[in-house]
């Protein structure tokens, strides 16, 4: 009897010291059908929203739809959306908006139902040398009516009165490059006062008659990469006064988080790149980038950071010899507490994706969506 209560008590101290673990919480499993998660947010530990499109076999149109929970994900309700969903952000547990490629829209009840209050203004043929305004990518907002957006044709915006009305931020459109070829898609707040709008401008496309990458690899490995600007606006005051600057760098920025002085940006790279993607670590009190994590067969979707610092990084391990190839591999996980050494993480072996998004209100709290309709849940 003793020996036996020795074991059980030692079976319960391994179950106790399991590692961390993404498991599958949620998955759109139908026959003929396939979910393409756009975005994700975790506003609180209990109520979530993600947002995207239901595909079925032999229709060319998807049905929009959000995803949402109210228990943690225990449980979750499929909900109609009217526009293509872009891009979310939630101020709390009730009040959240949503970018479309029609409108922005705003939710009062945890994402259950959505209300139009403002167009997307469709962006001109012929653009002229400073941008007409051009459509919303992204929004970020500091309480319920004071907000900024990121936008494509050079364009960044501010709102006062909760996104019903847009007036263009000036110093998004300094820099010298093509609006046509520029766009603002990421936006950060480490606190009400200090924040940055992060884009990129790409050089004008020539006319290109190589098949897709992934149907000629070889080739498209020695294609000589774009050259890009990087894109930041800065502010140190809640968006009374912005700084610009422009640096040349052959990414493109797909993620940007802040946490009090420290920032995390996270570059996506074409197949011409040996790595493909690559995270840099940014000071904001000396100003100074250092690259932070990067590794071959490790294609970056996704970064989230909070105070300790505790960071995550979603990750995809290509199938084949490029990193474009648009077939779904491994989701893999990474965490990190000092930005430096990264350790992986155990993931459901059945997690695949091309990209993946993380959200959570903090870092005991964790979710990442998959474009192949599944919700990860970190249980430790």
């Amino acid at each position: 009897m003793k020996y036996l209560i020795f074991s059980f008590a030692l079976i319960a101290g391994w179950a106790q010291a399991a590692d961390p673990e993404w498991k599958i919480q949620y998955f759109y499993d139908k026959l003929h059908e396939t979910m393409d998660i756009e975005d994700l947010a975790f506003p609180s530990a209990q109520h979530g929203v993600a947002v995207g499109g239901i595909f079925e076999e032999n229709s060319r149109k998807p049905h929009y739809t959000a995803v949402v929970t109210g228990d943690g994900g225990q449980t979750w309700s499929l909900e109609p959306l009217h526009d293509q969903p872009r891009t979310l952000f939630f101020l709390n547990d009730a009040a959240g908006w949503m970018v479309g490629d029609e409108a922005i829209w705003f939710s009062e009840d945890a994402g259950h139902t959505w209300k139009k209050i403002s167009e997307q203004k469709k962006p001109e043929k012929k653009l002229g040398p400073a941008p007409p305004g051009g459509l919303i990518t992204r929004v970020w907002f500091l309480d319920a009516r004071h907000g900024f957006a990121a936008g494509n044709q050079k364009s960044a915006f501010e709102t006062k009165d909760g996104g019903k009305t847009w007036t263009p931020i000036a110093a998004a459109a300094k820099p010298e490059a093509n609006p046509a070829h520029a766009i603002y898609s990421q936006i950060a707040f480490s606190d009400p006062q200090d924040g940055i709008i992060m884009g990129d401008a790409v050089e004008a496309p020539k006319n290109d008659q190589h098949l897709p990458s992934w149907m000629e690899p070889e080739r498209a490995m020695h294609r000589r990469p774009s050259e890009n600007q990087t894109l930041l606006i800065e502010t140190h005051d809640g968006g009374k006064t912005w700084q610009s600057t422009a640096s040349e760098f052959y990414g493109s920025v797909i993620s940007v988080r802040l946490s009090e002085a420290i920032g995390l940006a996270l570059f996506s790279f074409s197949e011409a790149f040996e790595y493909p993607a690559e995270l840099y670590k940014l000071d904001f009190k000396t100003g100074k980038s250092d690259r932070a994590f990067r590794e071959k067969d490790r294609r970056l979707t996704d970064v989230s950071l909070y105070p300790g610092p505790r960071a995550f990084l979603a990750a995809v391990e290509p199938p084949g010899r490029l990193n474009v190839a648009p077939i779904p591999g491994k989701v893999r996980m990474l965490t990190s507490t000092n930005l430096t050494d990264w350790t992986e993480m155990k993931v459901d072996y059945k997690a695949e994706a091309r990209a993946v998004v993380l959200a959570g209100p903090d870092a005991a709290h964790q979710w990442a969506a998959t474009d192949t309709g599944m919700i990860l849940h970190l249980v430790e």
